[in-house]
């Protein structure tokens, strides 16, 4: 990946799930301000419903560890959420489409970064489509028996023929 002055660049993506050739690059872009986040996003409305692509990276990632990046897949953009560089006052900016139910968070196990959004800056996401958890209940209504401790990782999920 190249990056450029403006804090963005280009992922290259060989090929979509199924197999076939991608035409183009999605851009990859660092927010350390809200500013650079889509208005959209920012201010949800029921006039303009998103369905986004979320995850969070951290140091030990819980409720006492730290928020480093809140990554935000559009369909035509990712935004890497710079959460050392821009503070609590980006993430705080972000508060409200994180619990907003105008926005669908798509996002794989999303325990820990809820604890952390939850504990570090009073964020309760709303909204939240769990992928290790909708694969875990496909799995049980398909008669598979789970125990406890079970589950599937997101590059497992992804591995999945069934799934993509």
């Amino acid at each position: 990946m190249a990056s450029s002055s403006s804090n963005q660049a280009h992922g290259p993506f060989p090929s979509d799930p199924g197999g076939k050739p991608l035409d183009h690059e999605v851009p990859i872009r660092v927010v350390t301000e809200p500013s650079q986040l889509p208005v959209e996003f920012l201010n949800p409305s029921a006039a303009k419903q998103l369905i986004i692509g979320f995850d969070c990276e951290g140091v030990n990632l819980c409720r006492h560890g730290a928020l480093c990046i809140m990554q935000l897949a559009f369909p035509d953009a990712i935004y890497l959420v710079d959460a050392i560089k821009g503070g609590e006052s980006l993430i705080e900016a972000c508060k409200p489409a994180l619990e907003s139910s105008y926005i669908t968070k798509v996002i794989h196990d999303c325990k820990r970064d809820s604890e952390a959004l939850y504990f570090q800056f009073g964020i309760r996401l709303h909204n939240v489509v769990d992928t290790q958890i909708a694969y875990s209940l496909i799995e049980e209504q398909e008669g598979r028996i789970r125990l406890p401790g079970d589950y599937i990782s997101f590059v497992g999920l992804l591995a999945d023929p069934r799934y993509c």
